[in-house]
C-alpha cells in the first residue's frame, strides 16, 4: 500500500523586529545631542566672541563719547545733527572721569596771594573797554549778597557778581516773594512790564543760592527788577536753571569759596519787551573763579537764548577771552597782563572735580 506523502504545512515566519517610530519630543532630544555632541565646543566659543565683541564695542562707544565732551565747542559743531546725541552719551562717561580727575581740562594758573574780603569782585571790576557793545552808564548798585552793575540804558543790570561761602545758613530756599520794582535803580521796569513778552523774568543773582547762603532777607533782594534780565523760557527754565543748581548745590559744596560774574551778552539788534522797558540780550555768560592749593582757576559759560531744552551746561564752556569779546568788557584787570593772556585764553573741558583722587 503507498504510504501518503507528509502534509507540507509551513512553518511560522518570525515576526518582523520594528524600530519604535520616534516621538517628536524623541526627535528634538536626539538633535540636541547630535548638535551637543558635535559642534558643543563651537558654541561655546561662539557665546564668548559674542561677549568679547560686545564689551569691545561699548568700550569703543563710551571712550568716543568721553572723547567728544572734552572737545572743544567748534570741533563738536562738527557732527551736526548727531551733536545731541553724542553729548547724552559723552555726559555718562565724562562725569565719571572728571569727578575722579583723570579727564578733563581747567583754566588755571599759578595764584598764592590773599583774596580781598571787602568786595565782590574778584581781581577787579568789570571794566568797559567797547561801547559798540556794552554800555558806559554802569553804576553799581550794593546788596546784601550781591553786587548789581545797573545800566539805565539796557533796563537790566549789565553783570551782577556774588560769592559763594562754603557753609549754607539754610537747607532750603523760602518761599519766593513777589517781584518788585527796585526804586534804588533809575528807569528800573516793574514786572508787570514783562507780563505776556514771551520773556521770563531771569534771575542774575539766583533765588536758590543767595537764600540758603544769606537767608531770607538777601533772597527777597534778588526779586528786585535791578537783579532781572528777559531770558527765553527754555532757556531760564532749563540749561540756566540746571546750571544755577550745580553752582549751588556741586561746585558751591566744595572747600573753598566761589566767585561769580554772570549777566547778559549784548544783540546787535537793541529790541526792547514791551512797553521798550528792558532791552533783549542775544545770550547770557557767567564766570565761576576760585583760588586753591595755589592756584586760580576759572571757567566761562555762555548760553543763547535760542537754547536747546536739555542742553547740559557741560557743552557751554568758552574761554574768558571770548566772553570779553561777546560784551566788551573786560575781566580781572588787576591780574598782570602775561596771567591773564594764559588764564583767559584756555577753554576748560569740565566741572572742577569733586573727588580728585588722581
Amino acid at each position: 500500500m503507498a504510504r501518503k506523502a507528509p502534509s507540507s504545512t509551513p512553518a511560522p515566519k518570525a515576526a518582523p523586529k520594528t524600530t519604535p517610530k520616534p516621538t517628536k519630543s524623541t526627535k528634538s532630544s536626539t538633535k540636541r545631542k547630535k548638535t551637543t555632541s558635535s559642534n558643543g565646543l563651537s558654541l561655546h566659543l561662539s557665546r564668548r566672541t559674542k561677549g568679547w565683541i560686545t564689551a569691545g564695542v561699548t568700550t569703543v562707544v563710551l571712550a568716543f563719547g568721553n572723547w567728544f565732551a572734552h572737545q572743544p565747542a567748534a570741533e563738536r559743531a562738527q557732527f551736526g545733527s548727531w551733536e545731541p546725541v553724542l553729548e547724552t552719551l559723552g555726559t555718562v562717561t565724562a562725569g565719571i572721569t572728571d569727578d575722579l580727575g583723570l579727564t578733563g581740562r581747567d583754566a588755571s594758573i599759578p595764584y598764592t596771594k590773599d583774596l580781598p574780603t571787602q568786595t565782590k569782585f574778584l581781581l577787579g571790576q568789570p571794566r568797559v573797554t567797547d561801547l559798540k557793545k556794552a554800555v558806559k552808564d554802569i553804576r553799581v548798585l550794593k546788596r546784601l549778597a550781591y553786587w548789581v552793575g545797573w545800566s539805565p540804558t539796557c533796563g537790566h543790570p549789565a553783570y551782577v557778581a556774588y560769592t559763594v561761602p562754603r557753609v549754607k545758613t539754610l537747607n532750603s530756599a523760602p518761599d519766593r516773594p513777589p517781584f518788585e520794582r527796585d526804586p534804588e535803580a533809575a528807569d528800573c521796569p516793574s514786572p508787570e512790564d514783562y507780563t505776556r513778552s514771551g520773556y521770563d523774568r531771569g534771575h542774575m543773582a539766583p533765588n536758590h543760592l543767595i537764600a540758603t547762603r544769606y537767608g531770607r532777607k538777601a533772597q527777597q533782594e534778588t526779586f528786585l527788577m535791578s537783579n532781572i534780565v528777559p531770558q527765553k523760557p527754555d532757556l531760564n527754565r532749563g540749561p540756566w536753571r540746571e546750571l544755577e543748581h550745580l553752582v549751588a548745590e556741586e561746585l558751591g559744596n566744595s572747600s573753598t569759596d566761589l566767585w561769580v560774574i554772570t549777566g547778559p551778552v549784548p544783540s546787535e539788534k537793541k529790541s526792547y519787551i514791551n512797553r521798550g522797558k528792558a532791552r533783549i540780550p542775544k545770550g547770557f555768560f557767567k564766570i565761576i573763579a576760585k583760588v586753591k592749593r595755589g592756584r586760580l582757576s576759572v571757567m566761562g559759560l555762555y548760553m543763547p537764548q535760542e537754547i536747546r531744552s536739555d542742553k547740559n551746561p557741560r557743552y557751554c564752556f568758552v574761554t574768558i577771552d571770548q566772553i570779553e569779546e561777546m560784551t566788551g568788557l573786560d575781566f580781572f584787570n588787576e591780574l598782570p597782563v602775561a596771567d591773564q593772556a594764559v588764564l583767559e585764553s584756555i577753554e576748560p573741558t569740565r566741572f572742577w572735580p569733586s573727588l580728585e583722587l588722581f
